[in-house]
């Protein structure tokens, strides 16, 4: 099968029609967590102008309800896996890659506006899938690409954010601002990629995402590991975090605080008590504010908080989403 074609073509992926061993090692990981989770996942692929291949994953009923999940920086779409089992019974969830990650096309990010380029590459994705309404869940960076999306184009309709979104707060902690600078975070992403890979997938996850890793599967820090392997994903990375930064903060374009409140869609925060990045109350007073929002704080859940033990985060999405 061919990756490039006509904007908006649709292409059906299995995991040996990649050109690259990375590539292919890579999606054969990611089938391997989809089949773990118990799901019929299908990888797809969609050509857009703005910013090359999306891939996506194809997960539920083509006849269910869509929802649209949007992952966070440093990780891809197959990051929702363990999540899934929970809606796929009523809603055909799409999962893309964000460009620069998993098995989507590695441009650079560097001098892009994040916002435009966010709002423009997602819509001729969707286009290409040809929504009339959909559902938005987005976790983290992911999290600031659905308050986008609402904001700028109509056809949302339920909005979940599970985890900190980014766009409530400019401050973030140490290790991610050094990140944001250019030069810096070579050596320190090189530093993070030394020793063996999966231990490193292991170690990255207990520290940024979960309080309790005893439900994470062997397949996901596997798929993690392979992840580092992906051609051009270093060099993209690090571009985007340079962006999302300025000396030291979130850069102003990321703040959506004010516009946020606008929001009329009905909204759902689902936070964990030990979010690494921001604590509940960050969420809290905005959702406070805003039209037609419930926050809803997990107890030890950290920034990932589906891959916590229990079902409490699976429960409160599903929730939400049936109204």
């Amino acid at each position: 099968m061919t990756h490039d074609g006509d904007a908006g073509t649709l292409t059906a992926q299995s995991p040996e029609d990649w050109p690259t061993e990375p590539e292919r090692s890579y999606a054969r990981r990611q089938a391997r967590l989809a089949e773990h989770c118990g799901l019929s996942a299908t990888s797809r692929t969609v050509d857009t102008d703005t910013a090359g291949r999306i891939h996506y994953l194809d997960l539920g009923g083509r006849d269910g309800e869509p929802v649209l999940l949007l992952h966070g920086i440093t990780a891809p779409a197959a990051y929702w896996l363990p999540l899934a089992p929970a809606l796929t019974d009523r809603y055909r969830l799409v999962a893309p890659d964000m460009p620069g990650e998993g098995l989507s096309a590695k441009p650079s990010y560097r001098g892009r506006d994040l916002r435009s380029f966010v709002v423009e590459y997602l819509s001729e994705f969707l286009a290409a899938l040809e929504p009339d309404r959909l559902h938005l869940i987005g976790h983290s960076l992911g999290g600031w690409q659905a308050f986008a999306l609402a904001l700028d184009r109509a056809f949302v309709d339920r909005l979940c954010l599970v985890g900190a979104p980014v766009g409530l707060s400019r401050d973030f902690p140490l290790l991610p601002r050094l990140l944001t600078v250019r030069g810096l975070n070579r050596l320190l992403f090189r530093a993070m990629t030394v020793g063996d890979p999966v231990a490193n997938a292991r170690a990255w996850i207990r520290r940024f995402n979960v309080v309790d890793d005893s439900a994470v599967p062997e397949a996901f820090y596997e798929l993690y590991a392979a992840r580092q392997s992906l051609p051009g994903l270093q060099r993209s990375l690090r571009s985007l975090m340079t962006e999302s930064g300025s000396f030291g903060r979130m850069h102003p374009s990321t703040d959506l605080r004010a516009e946020i409140l606008d929001v009329e869609r009905p909204t759902a925060f689902v936070w964990g008590s030990a979010d690494y990045y921001w604590p509940p109350a960050t969420g809290r007073e905005v959702a406070d504010l805003m039209v037609d929002a419930e926050f809803h704080e997990l107890p030890d859940h950290g920034h990932a908080p589906w891959m916590e033990p229990g079902d409490a985060t699976a429960t409160r999405v599903r929730s939400f989403l049936d109204g």
